[in-house]
């Protein structure tokens, strides 16, 4: 059962816009994936391989500001947004980070959320593709909706590699 906005809200820092069943949140920075880099990921090794050589992610992705007027301008390309929000997963929910639909409707797209398990604690990222030339997003605007459901209580935990990982 999807838990309600304000059930939800309780569990998440920060400025949201609390709904029926989710919260929509702002996100805090982006990056640019470069569409040459190579993708490298063995157990806990993650990064990317630039001309045969291993690079940290935040060795390679290109932050992006927003411009003068409050604007990120993303061209063709795939980005990492971090969420703005600390979210914390309870032991008896998991989450996911769905696109809000007016970013479907006008052609940017997310690819799917990977699942929060209960115990997360951080400000998780996204993936957002920009499949067209450009696309000019306000920095105020809402880019996710956040939704939590009931879960088995389990007697494990998260306690992986993204835990407790903040804004830069």
């Amino acid at each position: 059962m999807f838990w309600s906005g304000k059930k939800m809200a309780e569990f998440i820092e920060g400025e949201k816009k609390i709904g029926p069943n989710g919260c929509d949140l702002r996100i805090s920075e982006i990056t640019k994936i470069p569409e040459d880099a190579v993708i490298f990921l063995q157990e806990k090794k993650r990064g990317y391989l630039v001309n045969g050589e291993f690079r940290e992610q935040a060795d390679v992705k290109k932050p992006i500001a927003p411009n003068k007027d409050g604007f990120y301008e993303l061209t063709h390309g795939a980005y990492e947004v971090r969420i703005a929000n600390k979210i914390t997963i309870p032991k008896n929910a998991v989450g996911l980070a769905l696109p809000r639909s007016t970013f479907n409707r006008l052609g940017v797209i997310k690819t799917e959320s990977a699942l929060w398990d209960p115990g997360y604690s951080g400000t998780g990222t996204g993936t957002i593709v920009v499949p067209v030339k450009k696309a000019l997003i306000h920095k105020d605007e809402y880019w996710f909706q956040f939704v939590m459901m009931d879960a088995e209580e389990s007697d494990s935990q998260y306690n992986g590699f993204y835990q407790g990982e903040k804004k830069k």
